[in-house]
C-alpha cells in the first residue's frame, strides 16, 4: 500500500513539474475594453473575432467595426451585423449597412430612433465563417 501511496505522489509530483508557470490561464486573460477607434469592445466566440462599437446618442447610430482576434485586423462579413434592442417602444431589430467603402465589409453603421436612447441594451448577431454568434450589448455605467 506505501507503495501505491509514494507512486501517486510521484506522479502528482512529476504532472506538476510539468505546468508551465508562464503561460497564461484563459481565464484570466484580460481583455480590452476600449477598443483602437475609442469604443467599447465586445468579444465574438472564444478568441473568434471582436466588435468595437461606438454610440453615438445624439444621432441615433451605432457604428460596428469588425476585427479579428488580435482586436486590431479587420473582419470582413459577407452580412451586416443585426441588433436586436430593447427599447422604450419595446424589442427592435435593426439592420447595420456597410459604413466605409474604402473598409471593405468589415465597418458597420445602424441608425435608428432606438439607438438615440442612453445605453441600448441587446444583442447583435453576426455570422462569421457560417457560425452565428450573439455578443450581449450591455450598458457598462462608465461614462
Amino acid at each position: 500500500m506505501k507503495n501505491v501511496t509514494v507512486a501517486v505522489l510521484i506522479a502528482a509530483l512529476i504532472g506538476l513539474g510539468a505546468c508551465d508557470p508562464a503561460a497564461p490561464d484563459k481565464q484570466s486573460v484580460k481583455h480590452p475594453t476600449k477598443g483602437p477607434h475609442g469604443g467599447k469592445v465586445l468579444e465574438v466566440g472564444a478568441h473568434v473575432a471582436h466588435l468595437e462599437i461606438a454610440h453615438d446618442e445624439a444621432a441615433g447610430k451605432m457604428t460596428i467595426w469588425v476585427l479579428g482576434p488580435d482586436l486590431a485586423t479587420p473582419l470582413k462579413l459577407a452580412k451586416p451585423p443585426q441588433l436586436k434592442i430593447a427599447s422604450a417602444d419595446g424589442p427592435r431589430v435593426i439592420d447595420s449597412k456597410p459604413g466605409a467603402a474604402a473598409a471593405g465589409d468589415s465597418i458597420f453603421v445602424a441608425i435608428d430612433k432606438a439607438l438615440a436612447e442612453h445605453a441600448p441594451e441587446g444583442r447583435i448577431t453576426v455570422e462569421i465563417n457560417g457560425k452565428v454568434y450573439n455578443p450581449a450589448l450591455t450598458h457598462d455605467h462608465q461614462h
